[in-house]
């Protein structure tokens, strides 16, 4: 998405009142987004669309692509779609540009179908996002709400997650999003890990819980950057074991998930100091109730 060029572009195909696919001088095509623009339009014709939004392809969408996007939003959708980017740029400095513009608006648009018809879905990852990504929490349910009186409707009260991920996306694309991800799904995949290994739910809001989450990052981290730790006090593992068998494997276990997700195979060290927090995880646990 840029600012709309201030040369003409010939209409190609208006999809309905606000958006229109056309040509540049140069046979660039591009969609056309504005209030009104494409009424009474035809193709051929020449269209100076001042202050509406100029959309081209990407690696992502072919212009007509783009076209079918905006022209299955209303107006109005597109409004919001476009106050909830400003006010992600606003408050974490994202760029204001098509790469999350469209993602959002898309979103929006399937979530208030999705209301309308009563279908709700399920978010899996909403704990972890909100422990790791605080601040696109934040403004994701921001984003749920302004959707809600904006438009009138009621949105699932969960969709705020898939904002936040809109805006994690574009935050850290300059990072290793891979490895963002992944660090989200070792936490959910160690956690029902662990439950099912001991038999009891564990709270995701607890002290407990908090510092595992915290200990996971910062492995992940080290892992990544290659710099493990390998300076454990010797047959410490052999101690864990022998102390809390039950801590001691699932650390094992879960020391192949992250090698798996991360590509790496975990030092001897790491899995011990994985298996001191996962016992103090298991103590937390059993000791509620």
């Amino acid at each position: 998405m840029e600012p709309m060029a201030s040369g003409p572009v010939t209409v190609k195909k208006v999809y309905n009142n606000n958006v229109v696919l056309g040509t540049e001088g140069d046979g660039t095509e591009v969609v056309l987004l504005g209030k009104g623009l494409g009424f009474g339009r035809k193709p051929g014709e020449s269209l100076d669309a001042v202050g509406g939004q100029r959309f081209v392809s990407d690696a992502t969408y072919r212009a007509t692509q783009l076209a079918e996007m905006l022209a299955g939003a209303t107006w109005e959708q597109a409004r919001v779609a476009q106050r909830i980017v400003d006010l992600a740029h606003e408050r974490l400095g994202t760029t204001v540009s098509q790469a999350i513009l469209l993602p959002v608006l898309d979103h929006l648009t399937f979530a208030v179908r999705r209301a309308d018809e009563g279908v709700e879905i399920e978010f899996p990852l909403k704990w972890e996002v909100a422990q790791l990504y605080p601040d696109e929490s934040a403004l994701g349910r921001r984003a749920l709400a302004i959707a809600n009186h904006a438009l009138g409707v009621r949105l699932q009260s969960d969709e705020w997650v898939a904002f936040a991920l809109h805006f994690i996306n574009q935050r850290w694309a300059r990072g290793d999003l891979s490895s963002t991800l992944a660090l989200t799904d070792v936490i959910s995949t160690a956690f029902n890990e662990l439950e099912q290994r001991w038999g009891k739910p564990i709270d995701r809001a607890s002290m407990g819980a908090a510092r595992f989450v915290t200990h996971l990052r910062y492995l992940m981290v080290r892992v990544a950057e290659d710099r493990q730790l390998t300076d454990a006090p010797m047959d410490i593992m052999g101690a864990i074991r022998t102390a809390q068998p039950n801590a001691a494997d699932a650390a094992v276990r879960l020391g192949d998930v992250v090698g798996l997700r991360l590509g790496r195979t975990l030092t001897s060290d790491e899995v011990a100091y994985l298996a001191l927090h996962a016992g103090r995880l298991y103590n937390d646990v059993h000791a509620v109730g």
